[in-house]
């Protein structure tokens, strides 16, 4: 039984590396694209956990109300890069070998910043992706009665674009121990597919071109609260409760879907349909999570992430040939270690070390068969003053999908680099 989104790219000759789209999967294909991981280098090194994380050293933009957590006169500003590496291993219909492929791609990841207002609120703001599409594949037919009839016919598959989210946080301490906060997001972006044939031995045939477009522009809200809960206020371990609660969100657009023949010098239009009506909406999501930590020694956290897909939203975005979606389930694990934050003969025991696991059934299913994906990541914070500026490291590695089935097994390796700044405002010097 061969799936007719695992058809096209199980025939692939190879993905090209050489062309312009800034990010590569072939789950991508479909839908909204490929979900980009959330936070920066401090949250994904620890698994991606932010829900219930609180810091004062670092911008966690998971949870809205966790910006309460820094300090009353500092300013913030976080800006990273992320390098991807991504390895397909497929069997080809009626190919008894493994098909391999690869890409490498580096992109901006995102940009945030944090400051004050009041003594018991902080706001902060944010650009960073929601999801991307990338792909180009190609084919030759091997059909032996359709190269008989219609000669040599090579196609070709390309998607690019993603949507991108710009968000504005308010965090906001209710009392010593509760914090809540209010996320806007406003979404925005383009995701173009298209798909062509091309006769390349038969002049009585004519060039088929198709594609389709859809942009997308739209407001979200998301809220956010924390409960910190001072286990032990000797020896400074606090318990930390947070949850977040995304509202369903319809990104209202355009969609374009066309298709021409090359006949000459000017092609035919065999189809072109407009519908502004058209739309993709980003799902209800509820996250939930715990973590304890000692002061700015160590910290350990466990979350939940629950998006609740429906076929529905996907409306007019793609074909569903096959393709379904399905609530997304996300669990993730992880945790810091500083040896000694204020050594200042030992650079390496101020160092901050990471690690984390996750583990997520993915929105997407073919027929039956659910994308499943496993990640472990690792990282490290470097400071570079005795204020809490900082390089920022994780490396994720992590596997989604299956050779079985008719399906694609990824192994995808990423690096991400991200600057925390922090000064401090409304200082007073004092000059001798």
């Amino acid at each position: 039984m061969a799936l007719g989104f695992l058809f096209i790219v199980a025939t692939a000759v190879h993905a090209q590396k050489d062309d312009a789209i800034g990010a590569f999967s072939p789950y991508s294909f479909y839908g909204v694209g490929d979900l980009a991981r959330p936070g920066t280098s401090f949250n994904r090194a620890m698994g991606g956990i932010g829900t219930a994380v609180r810091t004062s050293r670092q911008i966690n933009f998971l949870n809205p109300s966790a910006l309460t957590a820094h300090d009353s006169l500092s300013f913030m500003i976080d800006f990273g890069f992320e390098s991807q590496n991504n390895y397909l291993a497929y069997y080809a219909p009626g190919a008894t070998d493994l098909s391999t492929s690869a890409f490498n791609s580096i992109n901006i990841h995102h940009i945030v910043m944090s400051f004050p207002i009041a003594q018991k609120l902080t706001v902060g703001a944010g650009l960073f992706p929601y999801s991307s599409v990338g792909y180009k594949i190609q084919r030759h037919e091997e059909r032996l009665d359709i190269i008989n009839e219609m000669g040599n016919i090579y196609y070709t598959y390309q998607g690019e674009g993603g949507i991108n989210q710009l968000a504005f946080s308010l965090g906001y301490a209710a009392t010593k121990n509760l914090s809540v906060g209010v996320q806007g997001q406003y979404y925005f972006g383009n995701i173009d597919r298209f798909s062509n044939i091309y006769f390349t031995t038969n002049p009585y045939f004519s060039n088929v071109e198709s594609g389709s477009s859809l942009k997308v522009g739209n407001f979200g809200v998301s809220l956010g609260a924390q409960y910190d809960y001072p286990v032990n206020k000797k020896k400074d371990v606090h318990l930390t409760v947070g949850a977040t609660y995304q509202f369903a969100t319809s990104l209202g657009g355009r969609y374009l879907d066309f298709a021409y023949v090359a006949t000459g010098t000017l092609p035919d239009t065999v189809r072109y349909r407009e519908d502004k009506s058209a739309s993709i909406s980003v799902p209800q999501t509820i996250s939930v999570g715990v973590s304890i930590r000692k002061g700015d020694l160590w910290l350990v956290g466990v979350e939940y992430v629950n998006q609740n897909w429906k076929g529905d939203i996907l409306n007019n975005s793609s074909s569903q040939h096959r393709f379904s979606v399905t609530p997304n389930h996300f669990f993730k694990l992880g945790g810091e270690w500083t040896p000694q934050r204020y050594d200042f003969r030992n650079y390496f025991n101020r160092c901050t070390y990471r690690a984390g696991l996750n583990y997520e059934k993915t929105y997407m299913k073919f027929d039956d068969y659910r994308i499943n994906d496993i990640g472990a990541s690792i990282g490290a914070g470097f400071p570079i003053n005795r204020w809490n500026t900082s390089v920022n490291i994780s490396a994720e590695i992590g596997r989604r999908g299956t050779t079985q089935n008719h399906l694609i097994r990824e192994t995808y390796f990423k690096v991400t680099v991200n600057f925390s700044l922090y000064d401090i405002w409304f200082l007073k010097h004092q000059i001798d």
